[in-house]
């Protein structure tokens, strides 16, 4: 008999192991601006400038490791990024367990993007200047990832619909959060957990919609955003994402409705669209000072084309007036951003060289404004971008 136990001791030890796996996998990209246009203030003079940077602007290039460890019901994640010369933990440090099939709860630090709404093409994935920012998340947000900390809960009670909270339990809240670290209920559950639905009709698309609670105003009124998008699937080789959000706060001006549309119009040629705005919103009018009902928007759209043996080109253009990129309607706050690029594709990785534009000085460095003040000029650049994946 004790054989027997031992022996299926070790069967079932067996099993658990062959039902468990750790992976590992790493993604890194680095951009070499070869030339721009630059200032320098020590000697008044415009130079030509090089260095080496991220997309987002962080130190490259980015290298990192990705660890996975999964089962039928426990799991964790683990990012560790190289930037340049340092080494830091990445988006994900996170536990997750399924103590049912149809819940998952993650705990730590999270960049897991469940129901997420991107708009990401063209220079996002170069270097992100003028009005080329945001897209993460563009028509509905990272509602779920508890704001980078904290406990994110995903539940699929049945085919096709999504419920969860994100509780964020690291970002502090006045005097919601105590001496120790900990934060009241009230603090946490009533002003500043997410709570998220989707449904996934097939064949047709996605609903989302989300209710962030939000700490009170300075002026102690409650705050609450509310959130709706809709992602359109129904025609083949057609995505269409819009998305809406409100504060129920009146006083508050953060209201936005933004859109992103991509179509293969063949298996060379995609074309993307994307239009946000921002609704009464606070801005400082030229001749009249401060105010609260305007009107910003920006647009866009871009190009991707497959050519043979690997070669890819891009083209992406976007508009965004003064309101919406500098909170301001005077002269010369817009910005008009271009680009275009080749690249060539490997089975893990790309290569490739471009030339990024945007008005108004809004490129990676700074240019020297007119007598006046005014910052008109034309910013410039020429970056080369090395990308991999594992």
């Amino acid at each position: 008999m004790k054989k027997l136990i031992a022996v299926s001791a070790v069967a079932a030890l067996a099993a658990t192991a062959l039902s468990a796996e750790i992976t590992f996998g790493s993604w890194g990209r680095s951009l070499w601006t070869v030339a721009a246009n630059g200032y320098d203030a020590t000697d008044d003079s415009d130079q030509i400038v090089t260095d080496i940077h991220q997309s987002w602007g962080g130190d490259a290039p980015r290298t990192a490791l990705a660890v996975n460890g999964s089962s039928d019901n426990i799991g964790f994640a683990l990012d560790i990024h190289g930037n340049g010369k340092g080494i830091n933990q990445g988006d994900n440090a996170y536990i997750w367990a399924k103590p049912i099939d149809q819940v998952k709860v993650y705990m730590g630090k999270l960049d897991v993007n469940v129901l997420r709404g991107d708009g990401c093409f063209g220079l996002w994935n170069w270097d992100r200047i003028g009005c080329v920012d945001g897209s993460e998340g563009w028509t509905f947000a990272d509602y779920l990832d508890a704001e980078g900390f904290g406990v994110s809960v995903v539940a699929t009670p049945t085919e096709g619909l999504t419920l969860g909270a994100g509780i964020p339990l690291e970002c502090g809240n006045g005097g919601d959060v105590k001496k120790d670290g900990t934060h009241t209920l009230s603090g946490v559950y009533a002003h500043r957990a997410a709570y998220v639905g989707a449904y996934a009709i097939e064949g047709v698309g996605t609903i989302k919609a989300a209710l962030k609670t939000l700490p009170k105003t300075s002026d102690d009124k409650s705050q609450t955003e509310v959130a709706a998008a809709f992602d359109l699937t129904a025609v083949e080789n057609l995505f269409v994402s819009l998305g809406a959000r409100i504060n129920t706060n009146s006083d508050v001006h953060d209201k936005a409705i933004n859109a992103y549309a991509r179509y293969g119009v063949n298996e060379q040629l995609t074309v993307h669209a994307i239009v946000g705005t921002k609704l009464s919103a606070v801005y400082i009018d030229k001749d009249k000072g401060p105010k609260d009902d305007g009107f910003g928007f920006i647009f866009g759209a871009g190009v991707d084309y497959a050519l043979d043996g690997g070669i890819g080109l891009f083209a992406d253009v976007r508009y965004a007036n003064g309101i919406y990129k500098s909170a301001s309607n005077a002269d010369n706050t817009d910005s008009l951003t271009l680009g275009a690029g080749v690249t060539k594709g490997f089975s893990n990785g790309v290569i490739g060289i471009a030339f990024e534009g945007a008005t108004n000085n809004g490129g990676r460095y700074a240019l020297k404004k007119n007598d006046d003040g005014v910052a008109n000029k034309f910013s410039w650049e020429i970056p080369v971008k090395f990308e991999y994946w594992f």
